[in-house]
């Protein structure tokens, strides 16, 4: 699911009555509508495009790989201090990643194999923001979905492409829950939001994939940037059975482009 949670979503309504139908129909319509109404997006504010520059903190992430401490003389860590990350979003959300050294050197060809797991950390993180803040979380054509209220919560049930979509919404609208299951993957996700005075901003999300298969952490901290919320901190946690890899990252060099 790229630039919305549901896409263009179908599903297979249980047989009833035509009255009950034609109602149960209003009712998607107006929770989704409201629920559209209530996040923070960056599209809707006027933001078109960005660019900025990423920065690990490659002690912590080395920290991590080598298991063991890494003092801040080590020479390998000496080898990233000066590797930073270029960020170009485009108007349909998608990123260009490119590395380059902040001392105007050459990357060390050594480095490719960290270099293409930070950048799988970052396109992975970007697809998931993306499709969260820089566009609204819920398409503007609600489609053919239903509905279920559970308490004060709401249920949505869908279908993008192949895969089964459940969307569980408190009663701020705030997604809590999401569920995507098709052939051999089931990924299910916990979104937290803050609440702005321009909607719900992305604040934190944990997914577990395959029934504990993998784990994903990510946390996010913003920045105003010419009246637009951008990232300034991300915190990456990638949990494998027999591997953990963890990453902290900064934003800064915004330059963003409005509609």
């Amino acid at each position: 699911m790229k630039n919305s949670l549901v896409g263009r979503a179908t599903i297979v309504l249980v047989v009833c009555s035509l009255l009950h139908v034609t109602a149960f129909a209003a009712d998607v319509k107006q929770v989704i509508t409201t629920a559209r109404g209530s996040y923070y997006a960056l599209h809707s504010q006027g933001l078109k495009t960005f660019q900025c520059s990423v920065e690990p903190d490659w002690q912590k992430f080395l920290t991590i790989v080598n298991q063991k401490p890494v003092a801040a003389d080590d020479p390998k860590l000496k080898m990233f201090k000066d590797l930073r990350f270029s960020v170009a979003i485009d108007e349909r959300g998608e990123s260009t990643i490119s590395p380059f050294m902040a001392n105007g050197g050459n990357v060390d060809p050594s480095l490719n194999q960290m270099i293409d797991a930070l950048k799988q950390m970052l396109s992975g993180f970007y697809q998931t923001w993306t499709a969260m803040v820089l566009t609204n979380p819920f398409p503007e054509a609600y489609g053919e979905m239903t509905l279920k209220q559970e308490g004060d919560n709401f249920r949505l049930l869908g279908k993008d492409g192949g895969s089964d979509v459940e969307i569980l919404l408190n009663k701020d609208y705030a997604i809590i829950e999401m569920r995507v299951a098709s052939p051999g993957s089931k990924v299910i996700m916990f979104p937290k939001f803050t609440k702005t005075a321009y909607g719900l901003l992305l604040a934190d999300i944990d997914s577990d994939i395959n029934d504990g298969q993998q784990k994903v952490h990510l946390g996010i901290t913003y920045q105003n940037v010419q009246g637009f919320s951008l990232p300034d901190h991300a915190s990456f946690k990638v949990t494998l059975p027999d591997q953990v890899a963890a990453v902290e990252v900064a934003f800064s060099k915004y330059q963003v482009t409005k509609q």
